[in-house]
């Protein structure tokens, strides 16, 4: 781990993390956002440091609740005021470093801790952030585990979620599944490229990234979408990534693009659509010769869309900031709806650790509601066709965003019915087999649940 990291860049590391985190929780961005907009940038250049600051800040994160509890335990029940909040982050980070596998039995890193430490000069914390190293060097997990009583709460902490999510989960599937589910949120998924197969040859993309040393493996599932298994250059900064060879995409999101199988001329509504990867591909694969009406009331999710859209080139897709919570009022009707539903986004917390932590059930109640009022608003323009269907999709693995949502639709407009998709790549909803259900242990990819609606026949 500290191979070609000097002692100085370590202790940059540590601190340009704690300084991430405390801007990401100042100002309500996600982590992604928090590292673009800090703009580290090393005297160097060096990717590997970055990688490393990146990996400190997503893991601490990732692990806030069990890293929270130790802090707490070690430190705050033996003051009576807060810890300041820049100092408390270096705990945290700190912390995350002393219970880590990738990094506890290092002892430069070891080292750079407490000399970040020595450094804090607070008269009241000094003895005890000393103690903090102290007890971390030789606490086990196990051990610690053991003593929370409560069975949900346990797994919560031992996986790094919320207590509230994990009984819902082994309410919902039991709890060896939710083992799998909690567990497979902290791992590290494939990266996946859906391929521009609109303005180039697949042969041609595939030539292109083997010149570019990245090793891949194509999708036996979906003809654009590839697997990458390594890279000798960050994908961002290669030469194909840059001229729109492809889209960084993961499998799941673009597999709920070809249940929609859109025709050319078909008339398209994408009801929640910026960001814009799943509008983009819909067009791509209809050619780009049909009409896809791209709606979010998003303003600056739907500049991202507005610049996929010219940076791809397309001329099927117009896009329109409205409200769908305010039933929709067209003069037509459409083929194929998609509604890639606002959620929780539970089945992305591999990727997306922050949002774990930024939801609780009252907001996913809220989010629900949210869902069914959307899904019923637009389900009054689909086209009275026997060949029109809507899919509704998530990237939730939450029964509340999901089987909730279409059971209550269901009840309410029983002239639809749940429709066989057209390509199955995850597991049957417990609750409507014609639904399916991707979850990171089993696809490797985020987890995902898609519905397809039609008109009953």
């Amino acid at each position: 781990m500290s191979q070609g990291i000097d002692s100085r860049i370590r202790l940059l590391l540590i601190e340009n993390a704690a300084k991430i985190i405390l801007y990401y929780q100042k100002n309500q961005v996600s982590l992604r956002n928090a590292m673009k907009i800090f703009s580290i940038i090393w005297e160097d250049g060096n990717q590997e440091n970055y990688s490393q600051v990146h990996q400190l800040v997503f893991e601490t994160v990732r692990f806030q609740n069990i890293i929270n509890r130790l802090i707490h335990l070690y430190v705050q029940k033996r003051i009576n005021f807060k810890i300041p909040v820049y100092i408390r982050n270096l705990l945290k980070v700190i912390t995350y470093i002393l219970i880590s596998d990738t990094y506890k039995k290092d002892s430069e890193w070891i080292q750079s801790c407490k000399q970040i430490i020595d450094k804090i000069k607070h008269p009241q914390l000094t003895n005890l952030l000393e103690n903090l190293i102290s007890n971390l060097l030789k606490w086990d997990r196990d051990s610690y585990l053991q003593l929370i009583q409560n069975k949900e709460e346990r797994l919560g902490v031992e996986f790094a979620h919320p207590t509230w999510l994990v009984r819902d989960y082994i309410n919902f599937y039991g709890l060896e599944t939710t083992k799998q589910i909690i567990k497979a949120g902290n791992l590290n998924l494939p990266l996946y490229l859906r391929l521009n197969l609109l303005h180039y040859d697949k042969s041609e993309i595939l030539e292109r990234l083997s010149s570019e040393e990245v090793e891949f493996k194509e999708d036996p599932d979906l003809d654009d979408v590839i697997r990458v298994i390594s890279w000798k250059i960050p994908i961002p900064r290669i030469n194909s990534f840059k001229k729109n060879f492809y889209y960084v995409q993961n499998k799941g999101s673009a597999l709920v693009s070809h249940i929609i199988d859109p025709r050319p001329h078909e008339l398209i509504l994408d009801a929640c659509a910026a960001p814009g990867g799943k509008t983009t591909h819909l067009a791509s694969l209809q050619q780009d010769s049909g009409r896809i009406i791209a709606i979010d009331n998003n303003i600056r999710r739907m500049k991202e869309l507005k610049k996929k859209i010219e940076l791809f080139d397309l001329k099927s897709i117009d896009p329109v900031i409205s409200d769908l919570r305010i039933h929709p009022n067209f003069s037509f009707r459409f083929d194929k709806i998609l509604i890639d539903a606002p959620c929780s986004g539970s089945g992305t917390f591999s990727s997306r650790p922050d949002s774990k932590w930024r939801v609780d059930r009252h907001q996913t109640k809220w989010l629900s509601d949210l869902q069914y009022t959307l899904l019923s608003n637009v389900s009054t323009v689909l086209k009275d066709d026997s060949n029109s269907f809507i899919v509704y999709s998530t990237c939730s693995l939450h029964p509340l965003e999901n089987e909730h949502v279409i059971h209550r639709f269901l009840q309410n407009f029983p002239n639809f019915e749940l429709k066989p998709q057209k390509i199955i790549v995850g597991v049957s909803s417990p609750q409507f087999p014609l639904g399916q259900r991707l979850f990171p242990h089993i696809t490797q990819t985020d987890g995902f649940s898609i519905f397809k609606l039609g008109w009953k026949v």
